[in-house]
């Protein structure tokens, strides 16, 4: 090969290099931006409660430990996953981005799972369609462990 057409290889190569870390610098600046700024915590954590407030149409996490005991009300719809858009965050690989929601329709709670890959469940079995939960049903997401009340 020419030296011309050697050097022509070499900036090129360069080239497509700054573009990759161009790139991955647009890509970390985006999801830094597009995480929500949560009042008074961190992104994804519920607020914990008294007991005095416990109020129908919440839910309690029982596990992972560094979250056990948090309380998060549900209102009108609860979405649960790994993406910094859901309501209740999870750090859990087993979880998907959007893995499932809790909503609320005439009076009652309705857990149902978004398609994700590992399940969701409710006491135990895996969930295929909507779910009315009651008062002391256990929501599991990967190795997260909810209590609805």
């Amino acid at each position: 090969m020419s030296d011309a057409v050697l050097t022509l290889l070499k900036f090129a190569l360069l080239a497509a290099l700054y573009l990759f870390f161009a790139w991955v610098m647009f890509a970390a600046i985006t999801q830094i931006r597009a995480v929500p700024a949560a009042a008074g915590g961190a992104p994804g954590r519920p607020k914990p409660q008294s007991a005095k407030g416990r109020v129908r149409g919440q839910i309690t996490v029982l596990e992972p430990p560094e979250l056990a005991g948090s309380v998060m009300r549900i209102g009108d719809e609860l979405t649960i996953g790994r993406a910094a858009a859901c309501t209740l965050t999870l750090d859990d690989t087993y979880a998907s981005q959007q893995h499932a929601s809790i909503v609320r329709r005439d009076r009652q709670h309705i857990a149902e799972d978004l398609g994700s890959t590992n399940g969701t469940f409710v006491n135990r079995e895996r969930i295929i369609g909507p779910v009315v939960l009651h008062p002391g049903d256990r929501v599991q997401i990967g190795s997260t462990v909810l209590e609805f009340s």
